[in-house]
């Protein structure tokens, strides 16, 4: 397995440059919005009513990689606001005498870029009220975030001068501003940009910017502008809202039904609901939200362990020796119980059910690698892969060679480390086990589909994970039925690993199947090795300081099918980043340190590196720290060890940030293996690596120190 680093591209600039100007020093321009007293028709022409509203200019223009002004830039536009109660307006006149709308993404397209920071909270991290929208000269829409329920309706049109030569475009847009309060004085974050690209080269030239052309787009708000709601007699009733009533409305309809304790109330406020949406009273649809909204916070689901809206707050780690029913575990034998539970635990409220061994699991190699063919419950799948066994000339040495199982983003070809080294190499193709998005396909699925009424909600990491341990079937089958595998791999030294998601995936794999005796999640962070409970944002460091980090919230909005359906009962709504702890999830009965020493004695490897800021390195450090105890009470400390980087090596493959893996980290995995399978001693300097920890130092600064952290520290059992 080669390193290697997965970037996932957006169309907009939502990642790019720093700024020299501290950001919360920086105030972004202001543009009034001025009440109408009827709506708007949005049809891309200037009607009269625009005539009330100010206008602010459009012209920081900047190159295309934000990197410099740009000096040779003839794009420029004007932004107009106007509201009713119901819609904010918006209307971008652009001057451009060069229209391009055919380039491959939309940013190469001439066109708008319009931010929204509904709550106004100048934040360094994209949250849920923050969305973008991108409309081009040719009215193609496209955004991120909420932008779709949101934009009303909109529409573009050619701007041409006395000579019907189009010099331009204005888009004219209305969007739903309910949440928040509509009157007077009301500000609503915003930002607008312009892409200036050419007919010519067919991509973007410059950004021409409202605020700042040193914009960061939804990674960091805190250099928009406002538009400020004004204008209103605060006398005239305002259009009727029923934004959040529809949208309540929606999401009630939508809910799965029979999986609650009761329905009843939020069948009757849902009925009250849809008669409360026809009223032009705005008293009367309030009071029909309120009812529905709480109908909805008081559902509560049925099963085994209590709803998550039921659970005590635990603003620190959990104890992991402490039972859900509060007792402590006092011997090894009550350990082994309260592992069982820790798994229970994790598969009820995040991973979903891990199925049982199926009915059956063979392999083939072919040309193009490996097919695992697994039948249950009637149903035949087929999972693929890639197996890579070292040669007698790469290793020094014949078989059986331990196997690294890696679940990856495609079948890999292993990294000559691991080769020369004498490990064969099993890399998993995920996306055959399941899909990476909410459409929940793949092998796994077609096995045990997808049903939340049934408890069947299994997110994809655990398919994943599945996926693997379906893998160490295949090896057994191919060492049993295959005289060209035979003899030559060990089944009883296998390591899991992943990268990424896949890593969180190999995390899970490590917990639910004890064959594997190394585990090796690789920049996991949040949903991995890193806990929820504690973030870093902003900390501050011997290195430098996290800009911040993949979070609960994040991985709820943005990678909701990793996980089941009742992970997402653990944020607060509809503000699901607001939070009484250092982190989130505070409801959470466990958290990831205790996945860590669930998996104990076994061998557990965590690999990150102190300058990705796409995963929560600090997190994984505390993720550690927390599972350490266990590990000293089952006198197992050496078998728990952080495999980070911290020497600022550079990307051989030229990308902006640490979201990789170096081959020092790969041969400290076989070294670190080496010592689990075969008791080599591991050399003082990597000794240091493993088992320091450079986060350490900072925990009294930001969370009064590890007893805060984890007060239950004081009080654990004795190891024997």
């Amino acid at each position: 397995m080669k390193p290697f680093y997965l970037k996932f591209m957006l169309f907009s600039i939502v990642t790019l440059l720093s700024t020299n100007t501290p950001a919360d020093t920086f105030k972004g321009k202001t543009l009034i919005s001025q009440f109408t007293p009827s709506a708007v028709n949005i049809d891309g022409k200037i009607d009269p009513v625009w005539r009330n509203a100010a206008q602010s200019e459009i012209k920081t223009a900047m190159s295309c990689d934000l990197k410099a002004a740009s000096t040779d830039c003839s794009v420029s536009g004007r932004a107009s606001s106007l509201w009713d109660g119901v819609a904010l307006y918006l209307l971008i006149e652009v001057i451009d005498p060069d229209i391009f709308t055919k380039g491959r993404m939309p940013a190469d397209n001439d066109g708008v870029e319009i931010y929204f920071d509904l709550y106004n909270d100048k934040n360094d991290k994209y949250l849920e009220d923050d969305w973008q929208i991108c409309i081009t000269a040719n009215g193609a829409i496209s955004g991120k975030g909420a932008y779709q329920e949101r934009v009303k309706e909109f529409a573009v049109a050619p701007s041409y001068d006395s000579n019907d030569k189009q010099v331009g475009y204005k888009v004219e847009l209305a969007l739903f501003i309910g949440g928040i309060p509509i009157k007077n004085n009301t500000p609503i974050g915003i930002e607008f940009s312009i892409s200036d690209a050419s007919s010519s080269t067919k991509k973007c030239m410059s950004w021409i910017f409202w605020s700042d052309g040193n914009n960061r787009g939804l990674d960091d708000n805190r250099r928009w502008g406002v538009v400020t709601l004004a204008g209103h007699d605060e006398k005239s009733p305002l259009a009727p809202d029923t934004y959040i009533l529809n949208k309540n409305i929606k999401k009630a309809e939508a809910l799965p039904k029979g999986i609650w304790k009761t329905e009843t109330e939020l069948n009757d406020a849902l009925a009250s609901a849809k008669n409360g949406v026809m009223s032009a009273d705005q008293s009367e649809i309030d009071r029909c939200s309120n009812i529905l909204d709480a109908a909805l916070k008081n559902l509560r689901r049925k099963g085994k362990f209590p709803d998550p809206m039921d659970l005590p707050e635990i603003k620190t780690l959990p104890d992991p020796f402490t039972f859900f029913n509060g007792s402590k575990v006092k011997s090894r034998e009550e350990w082994d119980m309260r592992r069982d539970e820790i798994k229970e635990l994790a598969q009820y409220y995040e991973y979903g059910s891990m199925p049982g061994k199926p009915d059956s699991v063979t392999a083939r190699l072919t040309d193009k690698g490996i097919e695992i063919t697994v039948t249950d419950n009637g149903k035949t799948v087929t999972i693929t892969g890639l197996l890579t066994l070292p040669t007698v000339e790469q290793c020094g040495k014949e078989g059986p060679y331990p196997v690294i199982v890696s679940i990856d983003f495609w079948p890999m070809k292993p990294n000559e480390i691991f080769l020369k080294s004498g490990y064969a190499v099993l890399s998993i193709t995920y996306s055959s086990a399941a899909s990476d998005d909410y459409e929940h396909k793949g092998a796994f699925y077609s096995l045990y589909p997808y049903d939340v009424t049934t408890g069947n909600d299994a997110g994809t990491l655990l398919a994943w994970a599945w996926a693997a341990s379906r893998g160490v079937d295949a090896l057994e089958y191919l060492d049993k039925n295959n005289p060209e595998i035979k003899g030559k791999i060990d089944l009883n030294k296998l390591v899991v690993t992943g990268f990424s998601r896949c890593g969180k995936a190999a995390l899970a794999a490590g917990l639910f199947d004890n064959r594997f005796k190394v585990v090796s999640p690789g920049a996991s962070g949040c949903g991995g090795a890193a806990v929820y409970r504690y973030i870093s944002s902003g900390n501050e460091y011997v290195w430098g300081v996290s800009p911040g980090n993949e979070v609960l919230p994040d991985k709820i909005r943005h990678q909701g099918h990793n996980s089941n359906e009742m992970l997402a009962r653990f944020l607060n709504y509809p503000r699901i980043y607001e939070t009484t702890t250092h982190g989130y999830g505070e409801m959470l009965p466990y958290d990831h340190h205790e996945i860590l020493a669930a998996i104990a004695p076994r061998a557990v490897l965590i690999t990150t590196a102190t300058d990705d800021y796409a995963n929560n390195a600090e997190g994984d450090a505390i993720g550690l720290e927390g599972a350490k105890p266990v590990y000293k009470f089952l006198n197992a400390e050496k078998m728990l060890g952080l495999n980070i980087r911290t020497t600022g090596e550079k990307n051989p493959y030229g990308f902006g940030d640490g979201h990789w893996q170096s081959d020092t980290q790969m041969q400290n995995l076989v070294d670190f293996s080496n010592m689990v399978f075969f008791g080599t001693p591991l050399p003082s300097e990597q000794q240091k690596v493993f088992y320091s920890n450079p986060y350490y130092p900072t925990f009294e600064k930001y969370y009064g120190g590890i007893e805060s952290m984890m007060p239950w520290i004081k009080n654990v059992p004795s190891h024997n």
